[in-house]
């Protein structure tokens, strides 16, 4: 056996602690999806040059974010099993969303999936080298619908920073449910028919003052390094595939995503996507295509997107507030992030939900709440009440 290089070990280790932290994520959420990612764990802490599996995954992943890897490889899988490929029927039978009813902790589901990987690593390795992680949550729309009621705007423009496929610059064509934490309904937001999305509430929510109602979209428009235009059905399937497994309430919402989507491409205010790298194309996205909205105010938004950035999004905020204070009219920044400096989230994986605003040269930015990533539960923070109170 070949020595083990100092790169192979540091990605054998990243890799090996990415699966388990996954594995853990998902506990309580997605039974499958912990088990498998246990399950692949299980085999890394086996060593390398122990197992060919192993071996495989650490040279298909060998350019990869370690991040990135366990959802592109489930991801891999989950499109197989959606599109019926034969040699991974036996997996299959786990997977909710075609169907499935074996449950996670049977016994069998290694073999399956171990016989699955192997039967498709040429496919899985090219899909691991090329693809991009996509997300599917669209239940993140929330993180620009509810604030833009607040200010009272008549029309805004809308920027999505990390757009995928640009499925939450429709959220107001979803319909998104606010309650309490016994139930309670505190409110509705969207156009959209009948309620899609439930989210429980933690804390004191304070409301809009008087009647809010949404502003009129001006422009959707986004960025990201590989736009996901699902100009085809296969498009379709692959952003489905970035569902998970046991997921099938979530698989119903991105196909009632995609039906909004199609909406909005009927209408005089489309998606449009455009290519960017950032945080390094940022500055020039704002002056070439942000730059000339100028009718009204501006409302960027990012979700989940700065893990995925070099340096973690560190140099979003000084670009965008240099070019912020040039602009005449408010310049409004929503985020749901991790926060990598600063107070930690009451739960794993929980994200900061963020404001920042630009006005009459004046910079104002508030912690509102800690946010699922998934966009089904918020706790809110004192500095929401604050929040609300500047807008009344």
């Amino acid at each position: 056996m070949a020595p083990i290089s100092p790169f192979q070990n540091e990605l054998y280790l990243r890799l090996t602690r990415r699966f388990r932290k996954q594995q853990e994520f998902a506990a309580g959420y997605s039974p499958l999806y912990s088990r498998l990612f246990g399950v692949l764990a299980d085999w890394l802490a086996v060593g390398q040059g122990c197992d060919p599996l192993v071996d495989w995954l650490l040279k298909a992943a060998a350019t990869r974010p370690s991040f990135d890897v366990p959802l592109l490889l489930l991801a891999g899988l989950h499109r197989d099993i959606l599109t019926g490929v034969p040699e991974v029927q036996a997996l299959a039978r786990y997977y909710h969303t075609v169907g499935g009813t074996r449950l996670a902790q049977d016994p069998d589901l290694a073999k399956a999936l171990r016989q699955a990987i192997l039967a498709r690593q040429n496919v899985l390795a090219d899909f691991l080298r090329t693809a991009t992680v996509q997300t599917n949550e669209t239940a993140r729309g929330l993180c620009w619908l509810l604030p833009v009621l607040y200010p009272g705007w008549r029309a805004i423009h809308l920027v999505d920073l990390g757009a995928s496929a640009g499925l939450n610059l429709v959220a107001d064509l979803r319909n998104y449910r606010l309650t309490a934490v016994e139930g309670r309904v505190l409110g509705d937001l969207g156009h959209g028919q009948p309620v899609q999305f439930l989210i429980a509430n933690h804390g004191e929510m304070v409301l809009p003052a008087g009647e809010r109602s949404l502003p009129v979209i001006l422009s959707r428009s986004g960025c990201d390094l590989a736009p996901f235009a699902l100009a085809t059905r296969h498009d379709e399937q692959t952003l489905a595939a970035f569902v998970w497994g046991d997921k099938v309430g979530r698989l119903t919402l991105l196909h009632q995503g995609i039906a909004a989507l199609h909406q909005a491409r009927r209408s005089t205010v489309p998606v449009q996507l455009f290519p960017a790298n950032l945080p390094g194309d940022f500055t020039r996205f704002l002056e070439q295509r942000v730059a000339p909205l100028n009718d009204a105010p501006i409302v960027l938004y990012n979700t989940y997107l700065t893990t995925y950035l070099n340096d973690k999004g560190a140099s979003l905020r000084p670009q965008l507030a240099a070019w912020a204070t040039q602009q005449s009219q408010p310049v409004l920044w929503l985020q749901w992030e991790t926060l990598w400096q600063g107070p930690q989230p009451p739960n794993f994986g929980w994200v900061g939900w963020t404001a920042d605003l630009w006005q009459n040269g004046r910079h104002f930015h508030w912690h509102l709440a800690w946010a699922h990533p998934h966009g089904i539960r918020i706790q809110w923070l004192p500095e929401s009440g604050a929040w609300a109170d500047f807008w009344s």
